[in-house]
């Protein structure tokens, strides 16, 4: 069983991946007392179609984390352009690194 007592931290490429990926996991944890961090790199704007936006999936993804229950300090957005992680490479190495020692 995970130690609850520790912080947990959801890697979300883009905002709906965690959610879609473990949200019941994330649900269960956090029912069981764990400190829940989920971070989402791209909010895919420019997937966005143009009937709605640009920022539809940040505020999907702000209401779907408050609805599983995770503290709205501990949603950390990045914006970072879709299918362009390769160029931001040690960027978001160094974000990673900063939020494990957060």
């Amino acid at each position: 069983m995970i130690n609850l007592k520790r912080k947990i931290l959801i890697l979300s490429p883009h905002t709906d991946d965690g959610e879609f990926g473990c949200g019941g996991t994330i649900a269960a944890l956090l029912d069981e007392g764990a400190e829940v961090h989920y971070a989402a790199f791209s909010a895919c704007e420019q997937s966005v179609l143009p009937q709605f936006p640009k920022d539809i999936l940040i505020t999907e993804v702000k209401r779907a984390t408050r609805i599983l229950g995770i503290k709205p300090e501990n949603l950390h957005l990045f914006n970072y352009d879709v299918r362009k992680f390769n160029y931001f490479r040690q960027e978001i190495l160094d974000v990673l690194l900063d939020l494990r020692e957060k």
